[in-house]
């Protein structure tokens, strides 16, 4: 199985997590927000025309 699929089963077993502001709270953060807010907006703005 792939290490992103493991990784947060390993953070909830362990009780461990990552800081928000830390450095990569924040490149998490960035990713989820491209992909689920610039991802959509891109496919909309440069669909395909009809």
């Amino acid at each position: 199985m792939r290490l992103f699929l493991l990784l947060p089963v390993l953070f909830a077993q362990t009780g461990q997590g990552v800081e928000i502001l830390s450095p990569i709270g924040i490149l998490i953060i960035l990713i989820g927000l491209v992909l689920t807010v610039g991802f959509p907006v891109a496919m909309i703005k440069f669909g395909r025309k009809n």
